[in-house]
């Protein structure tokens, strides 16, 4: 794995920040506080989400939501993964998983693209989004004050987490799991045994209830003959009643209906009655209709057009009656003009004299104007009076033809109530004569029902006799094949119980095979090779502590070596030496050289992990000028392509091949390029 890119929106004490990383030796420096160790934070929990930070710590304070963007190569490829932290009341969720690949985009929940992730970069690892890795945090990034607490711990807790970064924990968990499937086939082979124990005496109860099965099927074919022949004459009897039931029933349903055939009869004389009234009162109301229906019929009408036509008509006339009389009007003024102008013989509007002639023109014109408009008036007013006639007509009209044909419609609605009454009356006498014809024959078969109750009551003992007695042998037979199933059912349960029983026979000696095997070979085995490969990773990491311990510090008199609990021991000269007793720049150089070792035995260990990057975190907090200049042979000892330092040394500033300074205003981190 190459670290390429960070982005970072609302994440500790950074607002928004971009970060490009290159190949070679980046250092971030910055005073202590500044948030250079935010930036190592976001990396994981772009890649691997929150594990076991709280999300409150890492979340900007004041804001609702963060974002960490990260893009990282692997196996030849890039990879973006984008993950949102979101604040919802006193609760923080991941929202917003996003891993692209180039042009493709995948969403995902936080355990899922995790899981994704250490695919991607071949770390086998559970997928819980609350577990840290392992692997990242011993093989890529080691906090330096994790190293510390690791060396602080007691040996046992120490070796602990040790085994888990070496991922020899499943050898641990192999034996633990192998025991405690000892001891639950143990007592599962035991209950096996157990229950196997009784299988002489099932076997006997089931020879006991065979015995008295036989004897329970002997009697049952008895029970069941006497039921064959109950049955017989049952049905017999059964038959019989049944035909005299019939009887009964049609003698009865004849007999039944005397009442109902005379209330019929008199109610059908009644509706004869009353349909030849409705008649008559019908014939009476069509006689009365026909002679208005002629006459209205021989009406004429006054015109072709309708009333609506003929008012629009009338409305034009008026209109134009009265364009005739303003005409009529406006001659008539004028001619007055005129006439008063030939009189004075004087123009009015100019005072100068007039030529008589030439008026008396004008005024014999006018005066032909005047006669033409009063005849136009005449015939007008006329022609208006003779519209409002034929319209009052054709309204008159109109009103008698509906009335004409409401008669007709009464008419005919008369005329098929009195057909419907003349069918009523011949319906009604029809009915009248059949029922009659019944009513006779009903009243005969009255004594020959009393006959015939008799009989039905003497065949009706004869088969409640019958039939108690074959309830009685049915309920004897009932109980007998109850008892003989129920012995079958227990047979049968018995039976199976031997064969499973004699299943969980074979499975407890199979089981304690297996509990030898377990014993004599398996857990023996899985220690002896626990044991083996925790030795040659404890004689490799011994050899890579003295490694870099040596490169560290140039004390010919000390030397540095790993016990078997993997526990530093400085010795002074031969003596050992008490590593809280070391000084500041001693105790940072066994912590250093223990986390080169560490980083180098997770990475060998990890079969398959791909990554190229690592990260170290205040490598040399109290070295002096001479250890600080050991830490570039170091460095170009690692041969790592790509390095992230986080220091506050300035010292580390000539090892870089890119320096980034981190600084802090007013709460604010920002990253700028060091020059």
């Amino acid at each position: 794995m190459i670290v390429k890119k960070l982005k970072l929106e609302n994440i500790r004490s950074y607002k928004s920040q971009v970060v490009e990383f290159p190949l070679g030796r980046t250092l971030f420096e910055g005073d202590i506080g500044s948030g250079k160790s935010t930036i190592l934070m976001a990396i994981e929990f772009g890649l691997f989400g929150l594990g076991s930070e709280k999300p409150g710590s890492l979340l900007k304070a004041g804001e609702t939501e963060g974002l960490v963007s990260i893009i990282f190569e692997s196996g030849g490829k890039e990879y973006t993964v984008q993950r949102r932290l979101v604040k919802k009341k006193n609760a923080y969720v991941q929202d917003d998983c996003v891993l692209r690949t180039g042009e493709e985009r995948f969403q995902y929940s936080a355990s899922e693209i995790k899981e994704r992730v250490l695919e991607i970069l071949d770390f086998n690892e559970p997928p819980d989004p609350k577990a840290q890795s392992f692997i990242y945090r011993y093989a890529i990034y080691t906090p330096q004050e994790e190293i510390k607490n690791v060396l602080a711990l007691k040996p046992d807790l120490r070796l602990q987490t040790l085994r888990k970064a070496f991922r020899i924990e499943d050898y641990k968990v192999a034996g633990e799991n192998a025991k405690n499937l000892y001891g639950e086939i143990k007592l599962k082979a035991r209950d096996f045994e157990r229950d196997a124990a009784d299988i002489p005496e099932i076997k006997e109860k089931i020879k006991r209830l065979a015995d008295w099965a036989s004897e329970k099927s002997k009697e049952l074919i008895t029970f069941q003959r006497k039921q064959e022949e109950g049955k017989t004459l049952l049905s017999e009897l059964k038959e019989k009643n049944g035909k005299l039931l019939l009887k009964q029933l049609s003698l009865k349903e004849e007999t039944g209906k005397i009442e109902t055939l005379v209330s019929l009869i008199q109610d059908k004389k009644r509706e004869v009655e009353s349909s030849e009234r409705r008649v008559r009162e019908l014939e009476h109301k069509i006689k009365l209709n026909e002679p208005k229906i002629k006459e209205l019929k021989s009406k004429e009408d006054p015109s072709n057009k309708t009333p609506k036509e003929l008012q629009t008509e009338l409305e034009k006339l008026e209109i134009k009656e009265r364009e005739l009389r303003a005409a009529e009007t406006q001659i008539k003024a004028k001619l007055e003009d005129y006439e008063s102008i030939l009189k004075e013989k004087v123009c009015p509007t100019c005072d100068q004299p007039i030529e008589a002639n030439s008026f008396s023109e004008k005024v014999n014109h006018k005066q032909g104007e005047l006669k033409d408009s009063h005849q136009k008036v005449a015939q007008c007013t006329e022609s208006l009076e003779e519209a409002k006639r034929i319209l009052e007509i054709k309204r008159d009209y109109n009103q008698d033809q509906l009335t004409l044909k409401d008669l007709l419609r009464r008419q005919e609605e008369y005329a098929e109530d009195l057909e419907t009454h003349k069918e009523r009356i011949d319906d009604a006498s029809r009915i009248i004569k059949e029922n009659s014809q019944r009513l006779d024959r009903a009243t005969e078969g009255i004594q020959e029902l009393k006959k015939l109750e008799t009989e039905l009551k003497d065949t009706r003992a004869e088969m409640e006799r019958s039939d108690g007695e074959l309830r009685e042998i049915a309920e004897a037979i009932i109980r007998s094949r109850a008892l003989t199933a129920e012995w079958e059912r227990e047979t049968d349960d018995l039976e199976k119980s031997v064969k499973k029983k004699l299943q969980q026979k074979a499975k407890a000696e199979k089981l304690n095979e297996y509990l030898i095997w377990l014993q004599d070979y398996f857990l023996p085995t899985v220690e002896t090779i626990e044991k083996q490969v925790l030795m040659n990773i404890n004689l490799e990491f011994d050899t890579q502590f003295k490694k870099w311990f040596s490169m560290l510090v140039d004390d010919p008199g000390k030397e540095a070596k790993i016990d078997e609990d993997f526990t530093p021991i400085i010795q002074q000269d031969g003596v050992d030496q008490d590593v809280s007793y070391l000084s500041g720049g001693e105790k940072t150089s066994v912590a250093l050289a223990y986390r080169l070792s560490l980083n180098n035995i997770v990475r060998k260990v990890s079969t398959g992990m791909q990554s190229n990057v690592l990260i170290l975190d205040e490598p040399t907090d109290g070295f002096s000028k001479e250890q600080l200049g050991k830490v570039r042979e170091i460095l170009d000892e690692l041969e790592c392509p790509q390095i992230i330092l986080v220091s506050h040394e300035r010292e580390l500033e000539s090892f870089a091949d890119q320096i980034f300074r981190v600084t802090k205003t007013n709460g604010v981190s920002t990253i700028s390029t060091g020059s």
